[in-house]
């Protein structure tokens, strides 16, 4: 089936590829693209090459892949408006429908308008600000009718407003940079994972639907940059400690709707203060050179991901009790390094990592609270009598290879995988001691790269399911792109990862434009 839905997937993208180029190239000549605004500014801290060299590009520039000379009479060109302008004000509006097919009863998923307000102020010659917002409104639960979900659910997904990434930026010297306020630090080299890339959390609410530069949760945050020609040491307190957006209770993406039932009640997450002794701390040391670069780093930050904590156990008999448990987040530190490597059309990137005192859920909780319904008795978290969790170290990697020699095509693939310390099995612990996944990303751009073509495809090992993206985007005027496509999860397995999710598979359309 898996093979299956990637043929399916493949066979879509050529359709549309070669209808667009019968029907379009005409307009596509006369095309042109403008640089457009972006949801997130990830330019300066994002580590990736962005192309590759290709020996064929020299037939563009003459017979010995010289450029040829070009007469240029300095009288005809205007400086005086050649100065950036001191504030720029920008951003989009966006609308997005989703379409659920697989639901019992198909309907409207998302119905969306989104809002972005973006303004940029160059201070001084080597000094910025930026303030970024960013909110929505999704008309389907009205249209479904409000009644039908959680308190919760409205207010992770109904609306939101945001103030996203607000920060001055500027160097105090030659060598010396620092940054403040709210931003994204993207480390590491992964497409898809979070291995060394632990500053920011993740928005995790829509299991799929979202790339990582996109998914990033901005923090306020002091970075400091020391800068010694190719080499760039990073050293960052963050103050604002944040958690993974996770998905509601009663959500369709609800990651712990296996755990929930009427004597399991599952408590709002309790988020650490953002207070002084809470501070994250995270240090980088960065290396260019000629066809790559590398990065070592050091993070003791909070765990992005929660774990259930246990709060309180109610027995009452030998049948009943009421067991509330809380998500809460664990401190950890975590060593890396990071690298990639061009040759040619080819990327060859890597990360691993290691990390110490992750909390890890047990799978015996239910078991635990049988030995104990015998009593008739109150026991709150003081008592420990439900150990809900196990801290443990892991090991993680990722090794993946990007190519680029195909016309207008990026193929990437990526294999991640991860492996606990010191595991026994009598511990019970809900994950297994080695996982893995694999992630591969096909992008095609034609017509003046005005058009994107691209295939998301995520294997999970053990039989632990597939999630499949398709998206296309064109765009129809300078600053007007439509896009849309189809997302699709599947698991045969019960037990597997992605099976509660197997009838969200949705087909999606946007409309954006820019100014």
């Amino acid at each position: 089936m898996a093979v299956y839905r990637l043929l399916v997937s493949l066979c879509l993208i050529t359709t549309m590829l070669t209808v667009t180029s019968l029907v379009l190239p005409g307009f596509a000549d006369n095309h042109e693209e403008l640089p457009a605004n972006e949801e997130t500014d990830t330019s300066e801290d994002d580590d990736d090459l962005s192309g590759f060299y290709d020996a064929d590009d020299d037939a563009d520039f003459g017979e010995e892949g010289g450029f040829g000379e070009i007469e240029v009479n300095l009288d005809d060109i205007d400086l005086s408006d050649s100065e950036p302008s001191a504030v720029t004000f920008g951003g989009f509006v966006k609308g997005e429908v989703d379409y659920s097919h697989a639901y019992d009863d198909p309907d409207y998923s998302k119905i969306r308008s989104t809002l972005n307000l973006n303004l940029d102020w160059r201070i001084a010659t080597d000094w910025r600000a930026k303030v970024n917002w960013n909110g929505f409104y999704d008309y389907s639960y009205r249209h479904r009718g409000r009644d039908e979900f959680t308190d919760e659910t409205l207010e992770t997904y109904e609306s939101e407003s945001e103030l996203r990434e607000t920060f001055v930026d500027g160097g105090l010297t030659n060598w010396f940079r620092i940054k403040l306020g709210r931003q994204i630090i993207a480390l590491g080299q992964s497409e898809a994972s979070q291995i060394t890339d632990v500053a920011n959390p993740r928005d995790l609410r829509e299991l799929g639907m979202v790339d990582l530069e996109d998914s990033r949760v901005p923090v306020t945050a002091t970075k400091l940059s020391f800068l010694f020609g190719s080499l760039e040491l990073n050293a960052v307190a963050i103050h604002e400690i944040r958690g993974n957006k996770m998905p509601s209770e009663g959500s369709e993406f609800d990651v712990l709707q296996s755990y929930r039932s009427p004597q399991i009640i599952i408590e709002d997450e309790e988020t650490p203060e953002s207070i002084g002794e809470n501070t994250e701390y995270l240090f980088r040391l960065f290396k260019t050179f000629n066809g790559g670069d590398f990065g070592l780093m050091w993070a003791d930050v909070y765990d992005d991901y929660s774990y259930l904590a246990f709060h309180e156990l109610v027995t009452t008999g030998s049948d009943n009790f009421q067991l509330t448990l809380v998500p809460r987040f664990k401190r950890i530190k975590t060593y890396g390094f990071s690298a990639n490597m061009v040759s040619g059309s080819w990327l060859f990137k890597t990360e691993v990592a290691r990390r110490l005192g992750v909390a890890i859920v047990r799978s015996d909780i239910e078991t635990q609270v049988g030995t104990l319904l015998a009593t008739t008795a109150t026991y709150d978290e003081d008592s420990e009598v439900i150990k809900t969790w196990r801290e443990k170290n892991t090991h993680s990697g990722m090794f993946g290879v990007e190519y680029s020699g195909i016309q207008d095509t990026t193929i990437s693939l990526e294999a991640v995988g991860e492996r606990i310390e010191e595991y026994e099995e009598e511990e019970n612990l809900s994950s297994k001691e080695t996982s893995a996944q694999m992630v591969l990303v096909i992008t095609y751009t034609a017509l003046n790269e005005t058009f994107d073509a691209q295939l998301f495809w995520i294997h999970l090992s053990d039989n632990n399911g597939d999630v499949y993206r398709v998206n296309l985007e064109y765009d129809i005027v300078d600053a007007l792109a439509v896009s849309g496509g189809f997302i699709n999860y599947e698991a045969s397995d019960e037990d597997a990862t992605v099976y509660n999710y197997r009838n969200n598979d949705r087909v999606f359309v946007s409309l954006k434009y820019s100014f």
